[in-house]
This record gives C-alpha cells, sequence and structure tokens, in this order.
C-alpha cells in the first residue's frame, strides 16, 4: 500500500468509510447545550476543576442537555490547547478533552487509520478531534497534575459533516481506540437554543 499522508482530505476520506459501515453505529446523539453561571454547576465540578487545573482562569461553563438526563460541561484555553471537561449531573468528572491537529496523533493511531484511508471515498468535512481522556476522579487529577497515566483510557473522537444514508448532510461523531480501531459512531442532533453560545 502507497504511504497516505495525513491531510484533512485524508481524515474527510476516513469520515466517509465510517458512514457506510452502518453496524458500527450506535443510537443518535440528542444534544441542547446552554451557557450557565459557575454559581449553578455543582461545588465538587467546579473543585475538581480548579485542583487539576490550578492555572484556569474562569472557563466558560455550559449545561448539556440529552435524551436521557444532562451533565455540566466546562471550556477553556490552555497553553494553546482548547479543553473540554464533562460531569454528571451531581458533578462526578466523566471525561477531559484536548483539540488536536491529525498529525499529533500517536504514531500507532495513524498506523490504525491507514487502513481506512486507502480506498477512495467521496470527501466529508472534519469539524474536530479530540483526544479523550477518562479515569476515576482521582487519577485523571494525578494525569493532569502529574502526568501518571495510571488508570486513564485515552480514546480518539472525531465530529464531521457528511451524508447519510438517504444522503442528506448530517453531523456525525467518531470514537476511536487508542490503537486505531473504530469502537463506534452516531449521528448527532443538535437541538437549537435561544441561549446557545459557541
Amino acid at each position: 500500500m502507497k504511504s497516505i499522508k495525513p491531510t484533512l482530505k485524508h481524515i474527510s476520506t476516513l469520515a466517509f468509510f465510517w458512514i457506510i459501515s452502518g453496524s458500527l453505529f450506535a443510537q443518535d446523539k440528542i444534544e441542547r447545550e446552554l451557557r450557565v453561571e459557575e454559581k449553578v454547576v455543582p461545588k465538587e465540578a467546579r473543585d475538581w476543576l480548579y485542583d487539576a487545573f490550578e492555572t484556569t482562569k474562569r472557563p466558560k461553563w455550559y449545561q448539556e442537555i440529552f435524551e436521557s438526563g444532562y451533565s455540566y460541561e466546562a471550556k477553556f484555553k490552555l497553553k494553546g490547547k482548547f479543553y473540554s471537561v464533562e460531569f454528571d449531573s451531581l458533578g462526578l468528572i466523566q471525561d477531559v478533552e484536548i483539540e488536536i491537529d491529525f498529525k499529533e496523533l500517536p504514531m500507532e493511531v495513524q498506523a490504525g487509520l491507514e487502513g481506512h484511508l486507502s480506498a477512495d471515498y467521496k470527501s466529508s468535512d472534519i469539524k474536530r478531534i479530540q483526544i479523550q481522556y477518562s479515569g476515576k476522579p482521582d487519577n485523571l487529577e494525578d494525569f493532569f497534575d502529574q502526568n501518571s497515566l495510571e488508570g486513564i483510557l485515552i480514546r480518539f473522537e472525531i465530529e464531521f459533516i457528511g451524508p447519510d444514508a438517504t444522503g442528506d448532510l448530517e453531523l456525525f461523531e467518531g470514537l476511536f481506540s487508542e490503537t486505531g480501531e473504530l469502537i463506534m459512531k452516531r449521528k448527532i442532533i443538535l437541538v437549537p437554543s435561544e441561549n446557545l453560545v459557541f
């Protein structure tokens, strides 16, 4: 197989491959995101965030409402990277996502993706690539404080726009393992809100 350079076009090719591999589809992700004041966020979430990211200044807080409930999310920029930290409705940390470029993916993940990039598929519009860290609260805090990987699960999330089975353009989310294997993909259905802040 010829060498494939990691460009946006090739990532878009991968996105279209996900679309036609329907067996990995999960339930649609229906969500509504509202900006909220920090004081309404559970204290446990605020305490964890400021312990793990001591240099963070005034993150933007959101409440994410979806089909089975709601969660809280803190968004901020740190050392040139965009962070998204999600907590459940009680303030327990769920995961931390950091926006990255394709070239920042580990080499083993890039190698795992090359098989999906070899065929000539119709391209799609990649919106975002994130590395996702999850684990127990103490383990996640140790990772961001001390760079300790003990108990940390690493995955990669990619959002892209592409045609669904009927040919209509939709927003999709694909989740990859640390070794580049596609775990699942699902369509994202955003519910409009007058309070939505980008």
